[in-house]
């Protein structure tokens, strides 16, 4: 096969066991021939004869040795192991390469447990990678938006093991496609204020730290913020079941500044309500409530546009708004709800209208449960389309308890409503449980984890492993069309007189990114090591 600076193929290997999810068996190419610019790109010679310029090994360099059982049965490959911990990095650098974006890609193995496993791709723009998914059979891994200004990038995978721990890659690719891609590994901190006020703490290492701070340096780059009109009002349900001062406009604004400081993009989601909305509950705010619906349309705008630009104000700007939150039954009801597409469709453009009026850059998102839901998807973006809503962004929700879908599932799906639509897709919504139950021992909101129950159980290392999938499962989405995960609460760790509502119990504990007593959990490395 001739390649040339703007098609490079790489052939990289290495063995681990363990399953994967739908138990398909991949198609993968033949491992490719040696180029000017690739040298033993299938690891078929002996390391040791390698030509100058070629795949170069710095660590453990005995955890670094070419072994049988290629991919498609290749003679060689190219694999990290050892008896005893260790770090390896093996790697080529690539040069005469063209300027601007490439997509790289590898087929992978992996047994899991390390401390870090993950591919590489490094210029003077920066550094990208892709942890290994943990996977038995060959997975495709994908790193997007490698930018390239100087003609050179040097790829490669990092090992930082435990004894016994191996991993198998083969087949790189490195496709010049032009396509930038910002991977938006998101946290909703909604209730950090809550938490707070509680007294809850966060840690890691057993260092106590700003939760912001935490979950920055562990490679979060940006934080979904819910707002309330009147939340923790008693004088009104459900404005009431909140404590007073959580998720109204003036926590919001202080939690946007603390995450902006951080150097984090924002995700602003308007409920539209006083209290927590969804698919079935989507209930006005108290001062909504006797507004016609005429009047009901121009508050949508006016608070819209006024909260926006008070974000704008203080540099704060959120790069995505979602109008709603898992609006698949629509907003506002009765006004807004699925019975009146037409009306829906008006409510969602005075808010459309209004946050570009404030901020023409930003995407504006209109956000649904069930993600895999080819039906729900279809009925719902076909009606509004045709009543003539705006929106820029198709948000879903992906537990897999409640959509019993596997991540190829998933992504199966977003393509096809992607391709549908010609729109992105953001996950808004991922929880997975580390723990099978809450401190108590009663089930929380998540009981299980669907079909992931017995393939990654119910432990930090399960919560991990899930999101390595999951992170690797987004990119692989057709032309990088999902763009990103929020994950849903990392942050509502067990502390005394925290509830999902005043009085109740917090159901969620065991689904955070940090364990009952707010240390960090293993989860974190999935965003620490993808980008």
């Amino acid at each position: 096969m001739k390649l040339n600076i703007f098609f490079v193929a790489i052939g990289l290997f290495i063995i681990c066991s363990c399953k994967k999810a739908d138990g398909q068996k991949a198609v993968v190419p033949p491992d490719t021939e040696d180029t000017a610019i690739i040298k033993n790109a299938g690891f078929e010679r002996d390391p040791a004869t390698q030509s100058p310029g070629s795949w170069q090994t710095t660590g453990d360099q005995d955890a670094d040795y070419t072994a049988a059982s290629g991919v498609n049965n290749s003679s060689l490959a190219l694999q990290h192991k050892k008896s005893i911990p260790y770090s390896v990095y093996t790697y080529q650098k690539l040069t005469g390469l063209a300027n601007g974006f490439y997509t790289l890609t590898a087929w992978v193995q992996n047994s899991g447990d390390q401390k870090a496993c993950f591919l590489s791709a490094k210029n003077i723009a920066g550094d990208r990678m892709t942890s290994l998914p943990v996977t038995s059979t060959w997975t495709q891994v994908f790193i997007r938006g490698i930018e390239v200004t100087n003609g050179e990038c040097t790829v490669g995978i990092s090992s930082d093991a435990n004894a016994g721990n191996w991993c198998s890659v083969d087949n790189f690719l490195l496709t010049k496609d032009d396509k930038p891609y910002t991977f938006l590994k998101g946290a909703d901190i909604s209730e950090l204020t809550y938490i707070e006020s509680k007294g809850g703490k966060f840690f890691e290492n057993a260092v106590q730290n700003d939760c912001i701070t935490l979950l920055k340096n562990n490679g979060v780059n940006m934080v979904r913020l819910r707002l309330y009109n009147d939340p923790g009002n008693p004088a009104f349900t459900p404005s009431n079941r909140l404590p007073a001062g959580i998720q109204n406009p003036t926590d919001i604004l202080k939690l946007a500044s603390r995450a902006k400081a951080a150097g984090m993009q924002i995700q602003l989601t308007f409920h539209y309500s006083d209290y927590w909305t969804n698919g079935s509950t989507q209930t006005k705010p108290h001062d909504w409530a006797t507004l016609n619906y005429a009047q009901l349309k121009q508050a949508v705008y006016d608070f819209t546009f006024n909260f926006m630009t008070q974000m704008k104000a203080q540099g704060t700007t959120p790069e995505y708004v979602s109008l709603g939150n898992e609006t698949a039954g629509g907003l506002l009801f009765p006004d807004g709800d699925y019975n009146h597409f037409a009306q829906m469709a008006e409510l969602y453009n005075k808010g459309y209208d209004a946050v570009k009026a404030v901020s023409p850059d930003s995407k504006v998102i209109i956000h649904l449960d069930d993600a895999g839901s080819y039906d729900k998807y279809n009925w719902y973006f076909d009606a509004l389309k045709a009543a003539g809503g705006k929106f820029d962004i198709i948000g879903t929700s992906y537990y897999p308890f409640w959509t019993k879908k596997t991540v190829t599932q998933m992504r199966d799906w977003a393509n096809t409503i992607s391709t549908k639509y010609n729109t992105d897709i953001i996950v808004m919504e991922t929880g997975y449980n580390w723990n099978a139950t809450l401190p108590s021992g009663a089930a929380g909101q998540l009981s299980n984890n669907g079909p992931y129950q017995t393939i990654y159980p119910s432990s930090p290392e399960g919560q991990r492993n899930f999101m390595y999938e999951l992170f690797n499962g987004i990119k692989q989405a057709n032309g990088g069309r999902v763009i990103g995960d929020i994950y849903w609460d990392p942050v509502m760790i067990a502390v005394p007189g925290v509830g999902w509502e005043a009085g109740a119990p917090n159901v969620v504990s065991n689904t955070t990114l940090f364990d009952f007593t707010g240390h960090a959990l293993p989860s974190l490395n999935a965003f620490k090591f993808n980008n």
